[in-house]
């Protein structure tokens, strides 16, 4: 056999192989979490430029936590700040990580939409819960600020880079938004990217018009 002809014969194996995969997985005939683990450690590696991750077939709230702490610890060991713009945030056991990354080391700003923070707090004073910014008082390396509140002019980000990694998608940081809804994230090397969201929070950031919450 010519060496065209086993090209294209290996082809058509990973062809098959793939959609056999897909097939399985849509089914819930195997689970997604093998291949969830085998794309974070390919990112760990650097080889996980874009791939793009869902749920509810997979736990997007397990890999944003791994990613989360993986890049709280690059920013802290090349002393920036993680920069964060997040929609809805309720998702404690994610604020929880953010807690203890900053008392370890790591700076981080977080970016508010105005009518989203607004809600989250009445709800938990409605609740008596605590509010994920409430779970930040007092830790000096958390900052936070909030676009000014407009019905039509949000904040509907859900990003966050530490200047190495940029993740982006439609899942906000919320319980069900990670695990039961149709969402996505994905994490990004790109350096453009990582750089044109780096300089579009600097302008975020620093609007006039924002509240200081912390």
């Amino acid at each position: 056999m010519g060496f065209f002809s086993r090209l294209a014969g290996t082809a058509i194996t990973l062809s098959l192989a793939t959609g056999a995969y897909q097939y399985l997985k849509q089914h819930h005939v195997i689970s997604a979490e093998p291949l969830s683990r085998t794309l974070l450690h390919s990112a760990a590696a650097g080889n996980d430029d874009g791939v793009e991750h869902f749920s509810p077939s997979e736990n997007l709230e397990r890999l944003e936590m791994e990613q989360l702490k993986a890049a709280a610890e690059h920013a802290r060991a090349a002393k920036r700040p993680l920069d964060i713009a997040i929609y809805a945030f309720t998702d404690r056991i994610v604020a929880a990580l953010l807690v203890r990354e900053a008392e370890q080391g790591t700076v981080m700003r977080i970016y508010r939409d105005g009518e989203q923070y607004q809600n989250e707090e009445r709800n938990a004073a409605r609740f008596r819960n605590q509010s994920t910014t409430a779970m930040f008082h007092g830790q000096r390396n958390i900052h936070v600020r909030v676009k000014a509140p407009s019905p039509s002019d949000v904040m509907h980000l859900k990003v966050w880079s530490n200047g190495e990694v940029l993740r982006e998608g439609s899942a906000n940081w919320s319980p069900a938004a990670l695990k039961r809804q149709d969402n996505n994230v994905r994490f990004s090397r790109n350096t453009t990217e990582v750089k044109a969201f780096d300089a579009d929070f600097e302008a975020m950031w620093n609007r006039a018009s924002n509240t200081v919450v912390q």
